[in-house]
């Protein structure tokens, strides 16, 4: 397939043709005002002589007097090569030409305006007018006076400008083309070093940054966009390495309990019941590993937007008080207090409501110290529903409060196998709410973390469909 032509090429191209338009026309107005200055010259000449000869004819009177003009007009001449003068009367007699064969062509006489005209005589060109002279003889009516000039050299000066702008037009855009192609591609550096910076982009090197104080202005929102796609890039890619590498670290630890308690199991002859134990606690692992590749599933449809909420009146205490009974249980064995204040209905999915709330809940009860309270408040203010959930524990710093929701991110590694969680659960909160068009926060101070989800109560996010 033909490749397109480049830029520079474009625009040297653009450049050609502009100059070529803009050179023609400005020699086409130089060549008018040369011929323009040719005429106004020949006519200054033949102006003078026609008040030349109206000053002779005017002196004029009678008959005989004519006889002694031809004298007149031949000395008036001399020295004007190329001039040529016809004087007739009225009925169409000669009285004195200078021409000695051929004859004068005759013009139409404007009274208010001088017309030039052109002829061709023997080879040469020519240029002329007529006009009327009045006499001194009684009875005698005006004589025509045709004077015309030779301009085969002014026609051969303007053949040779011709032949010269031509060259130089010619030669400029050529200039214009090869200078114009090479300052364009000057200009557009900076874009192939966008382009040479990208070919280079690799993991190891998403750290490079278009310097912004040697990109054009014209370039600059480009390139500082440039910059933010690979600081975005970077971002991603660091998630993307530490995802797979908690990923990695999750699988490995119940793969490595399946693979030590099955080798075990099979070092030796057992009892039914010894394996039906190995079994169990395998099965365990098992329903483990299902939970977090569900999880995964889950965030990967949010990745892609594939969470659609089915809209509906949700009460937002009566799920609380639901899941407050749910994990009563957890909680008095640890003598923790779950409270619910406040109350709001939203239009929201009440599955994926309910899990976010569970998760939150969860969390809370899990880390909670004895004996303490779990609070649920639930508020609305400017068409916007919050369900906050606080409890006492170990105060979280705020180094770790930014990662909170990052998947498999623990903010004491030691209490990893602590429970059967698998650092998803707020990642997946974030994702549902993030589906209803709110947004989740999370504050640490003097041992109370508050974690708060907002959501509109009308359910504005279902109005803009998601990608």
């Amino acid at each position: 397939m033909r490749r397109p032509a480049s830029l520079a090429a474009r625009l040297a191209l653009l450049f050609s043709l502009a100059a070529a338009v803009v050179f023609s026309t400005a020699a086409w107005f130089i060549e008018q005002s040369v011929e323009r200055h040719f005429e106004e010259q020949d006519l200054d000449l033949m102006q003078g002589k026609l008040d030349l000869t109206r000053h002779a004819l005017g002196r004029l009177q009678s008959p005989a007097d004519l006889d002694k003009l031809a004298e007149r007009m031949a000395d008036a001449l001399v020295g004007h090569h190329g001039l040529e003068l016809s004087i007739q009367r009225g009925s169409g007699e000669q009285v004195f030409s200078t021409m000695h064969h051929g004859k004068m062509p005759v013009f139409p006489i404007d009274a208010g305006k001088t017309l030039l005209h052109g002829w061709q005589m023997d080879g040469m060109q020519m240029r002329g007018f007529s006009a009327l002279a009045s006499t001194a003889i009684p009875g005698e009516p005006p004589m025509r006076v045709t004077l015309s000039v030779d301009v085969m050299h002014h026609e051969q000066f303007l053949r040779a400008f011709h032949r010269s702008l031509f060259w130089v037009i010619g030669l400029s855009v050529l200039a214009v083309a090869v200078l114009s192609r090479l300052i364009a591609r000057r200009s557009l550096q900076p874009i192939q070093d966008v382009a040479r910076m990208a070919s280079q982009i690799s993991a190891s090197h998403l750290n490079e940054r278009l310097k912004l104080e040697r990109v054009p202005r014209e370039l600059h929102d480009l390139a500082e966009q440039f910059n933010a796609m690979l600081e975005r890039l970077q971002e991603a890619f660091v998630r993307l390495s530490d995802f797979s590498s908690d990923l990695a670290h999750e699988l490995r630890t119940p793969i490595s309990n399946l693979t030590t308690q099955t080798q075990v199991s099979l070092s030796r002859v057992r009892s039914p019941d010894e394996y039906r134990e190995v079994l169990f606690s395998n099965l365990e692992e098992y329903e483990r590993l299902s939970r977090m590749v569900s999880d995964m599933l889950y965030l990967a449809k949010a990745d892609n937007g594939l969470l659609v909420p089915q809209w509906e009146a949700v009460a937002l205490d009566a799920e609380v008080d639901a899941l407050i009974e749910f994990f009563e249980p957890v909680a008095s064995e640890r003598g923790l207090s779950l409270q619910r204040s406040g109350s709001a209905t939203v239009r929201a999915d009440h599955l994926m409501l309910r899990r976010a709330l569970a998760n939150l809940l969860s969390n809370a009860v899990r880390h909670a110290h004895g004996n303490s309270t779990v609070a649920i408040r639930i508020e609305v203010a400017e068409g916007v529903a919050s369900v906050a959930v606080s409890n006492q524990g170990a105060t979280i710093s705020e180094v770790h409060l930014p990662r909170l929701f990052d998947r498999f991110y623990r903010v004491d590694p030691a209490r990893t196998r602590s429970s059967d969680g698998a650092g998803l659960g707020l990642a997946i909160t974030r994702s549902i709410v993030a589906a209803h068009g709110g947004e989740i926060s999370v504050v640490s101070s003097e041992g109370t973390t508050t974690f708060c989800i907002r959501v509109p109560v009308g359910g504005l996010a279902a109005e803009s469909p998601r990608g």
